[in-house]
């Protein structure tokens, strides 16, 4: 079995079956990255398609000293921001079927827990229907992806600033909608403070 260099020198030179088993393995990342910024499975599916028919074309421009999945990342953002641009906002995101985070919850959590979660994921996919394109694409960067920030920064082919001030405003946003639309959510002191 190849690894994963190997297959990019392989897929670049032209060979397709190096090249299929490299979706085989990035096909997952960049759908759930896809579909974080999108907000909608088949648009995600649609942008994936295209991510890869570019890589097809172009894993040729790829430079070897870089990480690919920071490459990989910025053609998936750049094409999913252009795909929300093009169509304009198509409202709250849905749950992936099967996220990888839903079997984790039901097999490490009790009921209770499992509700909250639930409750908790549903609250973010609608708020963050509301969030700029950039600015999202950092939030599911950094945050659910777990990226740093100059990588983030790398992938979206701007300063690391930049990138703090889209997280900025992305948090200051979704914690804002928290607050207004699902006070539960947010812990005790942590919210706005009541009048008594």
């Amino acid at each position: 079995m190849r690894d994963e260099p190997q297959l990019i020198r392989d897929a670049s030179a032209g060979e397709r079956a190096a090249f299929d088993e490299l979706v085989r393995l990035k096909r997952e990342r960049v759908v759930r990255t896809a579909f974080q910024v999108t907000g909608d499975l088949d648009d995600a599916l649609d942008v994936a398609q295209g991510v890869f028919l570019k890589l097809w074309q172009g894993l040729d421009r790829y430079d070897a000293n870089r990480r690919f999945d920071t490459w990989l990342y910025r053609v998936t953002v750049n094409a999913a921001i252009d795909f929300i641009r093009g169509r304009g906002p198509k409202g709250s995101i849905q749950p992936l079927p099967d996220e990888p985070t839903d079997r984790i919850a039901e097999d490490d959590l009790g009921m209770e827990a499992r509700m909250d979660l639930s409750v908790l994921q549903r609250a973010f996919s609608r708020l963050a229907a509301g969030l700029a394109p950039k600015q999202r694409a950092a939030f599911v960067l950094r945050e659910i992806e777990g990226l740093e920030t100059a990588e983030v920064a790398r992938v979206m082919g701007v300063a690391e600033s930049t990138v703090r001030n889209h997280l900025f405003q992305a948090r200051k946003t979704l914690k804002a909608g928290l607050e207004r639309d699902y006070p539960d959510l947010v812990p005790r002191g942590r919210g706005k403070k009541s009048k008594e």
